[in-house]
């Protein structure tokens, strides 16, 4: 019966049903998100998940995949810059706007799911880690592209490390995201990035020409 059932052609759309199990995962957390509200979001029976996912842990893998491959679209496009201000600039303002859009859920997924909304179950365990590992990866991903920057342009904010500036990016940037998720607006935010970025830019980058008036970008 199962095989047959994984036979059949599918009659839904798998992007877009991940995309309605993303927000049920975003807003109630993985323990918080029951089968009955994600077959209902996702428009699908029950039987239909588990013949297109396998279940609720391995959906939400595959949820996870897309919301860093979409939502957080704005990190790979900031790490594509060419010089390390516009990199800098572009993660920051492009974390200000990823936690305050209105189809959305404000905050960010990964934090609220690595936190107190997952339990210590065997599956909350497997989803904290699948979290945590996908964090690691975009922290190494960004460290690496900053030495790169520090190697072809100097330094920036006097002799900090890349792992340290690296550090500091994601750190503002969760913090912008715990503040969204408590409602902060997006020009606030945006005051926040305006202030990181300054920070980060208070040491010229040899080799960088500085903007006029500082930072000046929005």
């Amino acid at each position: 019966m199962e095989a047959a059932m994984r036979g059949r052609p599918r009659q839904f759309d798998v992007d877009a049903v991940l995309d309605r199990a993303i927000v049920v995962f975003w807003r109630h957390g993985y323990d918080g998100a029951s089968l009955a509200e994600l077959t209902a979001a996702m428009e699908i029976s029950p039987p239909s998940l588990y013949a297109a996912f396998g279940g609720k842990r391995e959906l939400f893998a595959r949820a996870f995949e897309r919301y860093l491959a979409v939502e957080m679209a704005y990190v790979d496009h900031a790490l594509t810059r060419e010089k390390l201000a516009d990199v800098f600039h572009d993660y920051l303002f492009g974390t200000a706007g990823a936690v305050t859009r209105g189809d959305r859920p404000h905050g960010c997924m990964s934090v609220q799911i690595g936190g107190s909304r997952t339990g210590n179950t065997a599956d909350g365990n497997e989803v904290r880690q699948l979290v945590a590992r996908a964090r690691d990866d975009g922290l190494r991903r960004l460290t690496a592209r900053i030495q790169e920057g520090l190697d072809l342009e100097g330094y920036a904010a006097g002799n900090a490390r890349a792992e340290e500036i690296a550090q500091y990016l994601a750190s503002v940037s969760s913090g912008m995201s715990l503040r969204a998720a408590d409602g902060a607006s997006r020009e606030e935010l945006r005051s926040v990035a305006k202030l990181a970025l300054r920070t980060l830019l208070a040491a010229p980058i040899v080799g960088a020409p500085r903007a006029a008036g500082g930072d000046g970008r929005e």
